[in-house]
């Protein structure tokens, strides 16, 4: 666990190449940016659900 934002992004840095975080991020118009920390995925969603399983999907952690 991590103590505060500062010390996450610093380990996510730290980790050049690994899928350590990823990120689902509004665009404008009603899609979703989503990339990892291993900068080898980087795609537009159409919706924050879709993002977040296919993130899951990238990282081999979707149930």
């Amino acid at each position: 666990m991590h103590d505060s934002p500062t010390e996450f992004l610093h380990d996510v840095a730290s980790e050049d190449g690994r899928c350590v975080a990823q990120s689902v991020i509004p665009v404008g118009d009603g899609s979703y940016r989503c990339a990892c920390s291993c900068g080898r995925w980087d795609i537009i969603a159409p919706g924050r659900a879709e993002g977040l399983r296919l993130a899951r999907v990238h990282t081999d952690t979707e149930v």
